[in-house]
């Protein structure tokens, strides 16, 4: 298991970074604030730019000239010295004396070979069909309507459903995402006590695999829509799990498996408002054996103006699926209007927390 530093730690370290951060605001005239604020699109744009022309890549064997690099991604010399120059502002990429361009720490994450690159991510994050619903956000908060309806004239599962392209895109950064928490995840939570640990909405099954690694005496259940669960036995059989495993494929709104005694729902609630997620949590209480808890998986939006990723998720539920991130007493609240009563939350060194709840009234 990787080894990672305390919750405490990680949270004091934060809190320092944030201080930091917020003296240097304080330290800068507010319009100078507010222009860099308003700026911070060229960012996203300009690290997606060198994400889809494969630079880090390029640069993996060592430094080289812009004219160099030009020559092996096929792009213009001038134009590609102007953005090397400005994503070495942002510590994505150095440029030497020499006018050589050499990778740093962060921009070795977007490179495409190495097991902890952010490149999905980066290209999900920068793709137009995830940015253009961002410029629709005004609207979205006078409507209350998430924009992707509006935009693409369907919800963003139809809208998946009917651009590949942008799907196995989004799937990716989906996939690298999961993989990200799943260490601060595995060092917060044991899940060796669970003989049969259910996997609601798992997708390919990713998540299931790493849990069962942890758990080897465990057995395991995914239930996930037909489309996607077709997948998922490929995936944990080159995870070497599949012989514990069982996939059901059904709507987590409809059914859910009746012989487990852990069901973990990972970043599923968050898709939904009040209304559906209770609709989706009530229905697994319902197929669950009594004495089995229930984990979830989700940001905990903190009290007060502590920065937290939550904040900024949220507003990319609203905009694209109509869901929400919650605070620790809205999850209590939903999972008693479901049936449940929340023993505890777990914290992790990640942006993830581990929601843990019990039935209050058992199988149904």
């Amino acid at each position: 298991m990787t080894r990672l530093p305390p919750t405490r730690v990680v949270r004091a370290a934060t809190a320092l970074r944030t201080a930091l951060q917020s003296l240097t605001r304080r330290m800068a005239p507010p319009e100078v604030c507010l222009l860099e604020f308003a700026s911070g699109f060229v960012t996203t744009h300009a690290v997606y730019a060198a994400a889809r022309l494969g630079i880090a890549d390029v640069l993996a064997d060592g430094p080289l000239t812009a004219d160099d690099v030009a020559a092996e991604v096929g792009s213009d010399p001038d134009a590609t010295h102007r953005l090397l120059r400005a994503c070495a502002t942002f510590g994505i990429f150095r440029e030497d004396p020499r006018g050589l361009f050499r990778l740093t720490p962060v921009a070795e994450r977007l490179r495409s070979d190495t097991s902890d690159s952010m490149l999905p991510v980066v290209l999900m994050l920068g793709d137009p069909a995830y940015q253009r619903p961002w410029g629709r956000l005004a609207h979205c908060v006078e409507t209350g309507r998430p924009a992707v309806e509006e935009m693409f004239g369907m919800p963003m599962w139809e809208y998946l459903d009917e651009h590949p392209e942008f799907a196995a895109t989004f799937n990716d950064a989906m996939t690298r995402l999961s993989a990200l928490d799943w260490p601060t995840v595995e060092a917060a939570y044991d899940f060796t006590p669970y003989s049969t640990i259910v996997d609601i909405g798992g997708g390919h099954g990713q998540l299931l695999a790493r849990i069962l690694g942890a758990a080897p005496l465990a057995k395991g259940v995914l239930q996930e829509r037909e489309a996607l669960a077709g997948d998922a036995e490929e995936h944990l059989r080159a995870a070497g799990v599949l012989p514990r495993c069982r996939i059901e494929a059904g709507s987590f709104f409809e059914t859910a498996p009746s012989d487990g005694d852990l069901y973990v729902l990972r970043r599923v609630v968050h898709d939904f408002d009040d209304g559906q997620a209770t609709a989706i949590l009530t229905n697994v209480r319902r197929h669950m054996p009594r004495g089995a808890t229930l984990l979830l998986m989700e940001s905990v939006v903190p009290p007060g103006n502590t920065p937290h990723f939550a904040k900024t998720l949220d507003l990319d539920m609203m905009l694209f699926v109509g869901g929400r991130e919650r605070t620790e007493r809205e999850f209590a609240t939903l999972l008693e209007r479901a049936g449940f009563r929340m023993t505890r939350v777990v914290p992790t060194i990640s942006t993830i927390s581990l929601v843990e709840a019990v039935s209050t009234g058992g199988q149904l």
